[in-house]
C-alpha cells in the first residue's frame, strides 16, 4: 500500500494529467515533484494498477503520458479530478453533519463511488484519509428542520416568525423577519435576515433558533442593499460600518501574518526593521478586537484611537485581573 507521501505524489500526477491535453513526459513529472525518474515510474505503475489506464504517444523523440479517457474509467459526466476533489470535501464538510446538505451530499458520492473499479475506489479513499479536517470549537448541531425551513423561506421569499434566545439579553423573544443569507463562519452558522420594522441587518446564530416559522407574506429586499458587499466589508460577521484599521507586528510575527488574508480590503507595509503595518477597512469592532488581542505582545495598534483605547482598557483589566491572583 502506498504510503501519504505517495499518494500525495499520485494525486498531483492525475490532476497534472487532466490539465495536459496532450500529455506529460515522465521528465517533466519528475522535476515538478523533485524525485527521480524511477520514482515516477513507479507511481505510473501504480496508478494504472488501481484502475486509472494510462497511454503513450511518442513526438519528437519523446514518450508523452497521458490518461487513456476512453477505457475503465466511470461513465459520468465529468473528470477523474473532480472526482478526486469530492473524495477530500467529503472531510471538509463535517461541520455540514446532522443537516439535509451533507445528506444529500453523502448520497452523491456513494452514488460516484459505486461506478468506480473496486481498486480505484479503494486508492481515493485512502487519499481522501491523507486530508484530515482538523476543526476545534464545533458549535451545537443545528436541527435539519431548521435548516429546511431557512431554505424555503429564504428561496420564496417568505416572511417569518423567529423564536431567538439572545446570549447578551438572556432572553428568548420572538419577532418577524425577512430571511436574507444562511452564513457558515468558524465552525457555526448564521442566519442574516432583517426585522420588517427597522432598517438594520441582523445575523442571529442558527443554534439559538429556537423555531422558525413560515407566513404567508412575501418581501423584496431593499433596492440599496448590496448584501454580498456588506458581508465582504466585515472583518468577520458582525455587518457594522466598515472602519480603517492599521495594525503594527513585529518582526518575529510578521511571517505568519503576511501568509494569510486576514481581510480583501488588507495592505501590508514592510518596514525596515522587519516590523509589518497591516491596513484594512472592516466592520466589526469588538471582533477586530479580540483578533489583535490574540497576538498579544506582538500586534500594536497604531489607529483608529478608540479601537487602540479599547485595547488598553482590556489589557488594564487583564493585567488587574492577574495582579489579584
Amino acid at each position: 500500500m502506498a504510503n501519504t507521501r505517495q499518494i500525495v505524489r499520485q494525486l498531483d500526477i492525475l490532476r497534472e494529467f487532466s490539465t495536459r491535453k496532450y500529455g506529460v513526459t515522465i521528465r517533466e513529472l519528475a522535476a515538478q515533484q523533485g524525485v527521480s525518474t524511477r520514482t515516477i515510474q513507479r507511481d505510473l505503475t501504480n496508478i494504472d494498477e488501481v484502475g486509472f489506464l494510462l497511454k503513450s504517444d511518442v513526438r519528437d523523440n519523446k514518450k508523452y503520458w497521458k490518461l487513456d479517457q476512453n477505457k475503465n474509467l466511470p461513465p459520468l459526466n465529468f473528470p477523474i479530478d473532480e472526482i478526486i476533489a469530492l473524495t477530500f470535501i467529503e472531510g471538509i464538510v463535517s461541520p455540514l453533519e446532522g443537516t439535509p446538505f451533507n445528506e444529500a451530499f453523502k448520497k452523491t458520492l456513494n452514488r460516484i463511488r459505486t461506478t468506480l473499479p473496486d481498486k480505484m475506489r479503494a486508492f481515493l479513499e485512502r487519499a481522501g484519509a491523507v486530508y484530515h479536517p482538523h476543526q476545534r470549537g464545533q458549535k451545537a448541531q443545528i436541527p435539519p428542520q431548521i435548516f429546511k425551513t431557512v431554505h424555503e423561506a429564504i428561496n420564496e421569499r417568505k416572511i417569518c416568525n423567529v423564536t431567538y434566545s439572545a446570549i447578551t439579553t438572556g432572553q428568548t423573544k420572538t419577532y418577524p423577519i425577512t430571511p436574507l443569507r444562511l452564513l457558515y463562519y468558524h465552525n457555526g452558522f448564521y442566519l442574516l435576515c432583517r426585522n420588517p420594522n427597522y432598517d438594520n441587518l441582523l445575523t442571529l446564530a442558527a443554534e439559538r433558533i429556537q423555531a422558525l416559522e413560515i407566513t404567508d407574506q412575501t418581501f423584496e429586499p431593499p433596492e440599496d442593499l448590496n448584501i454580498e458587499d456588506r458581508v465582504q466589508q466585515a472583518f468577520g460577521i458582525v455587518l457594522e460600518a466598515p472602519i480603517p484599521v492599521k495594525v503594527r507586528f513585529s518582526a518575529s510575527q510578521a511571517p505568519y501574518v503576511k501568509q494569510r488574508i486576514w481581510h480583501p480590503s488588507q495592505e501590508i507595509e514592510e518596514l525596515d526593521t522587519g516590523e509589518i503595518i497591516l491596513s484594512f477597512q472592516a466592520g466589526g469592532l469588538h471582533e477586530i478586537k479580540s483578533w489583535i488581542l490574540s497576538h498579544g505582545a506582538e500586534a500594536e495598534v497604531l489607529e483608529p484611537a478608540a479601537l487602540r483605547e479599547k485595547i488598553i482598557e482590556e489589557l488594564k483589566k487583564n493585567l488587574n485581573f492577574y495582579q489579584k491572583t
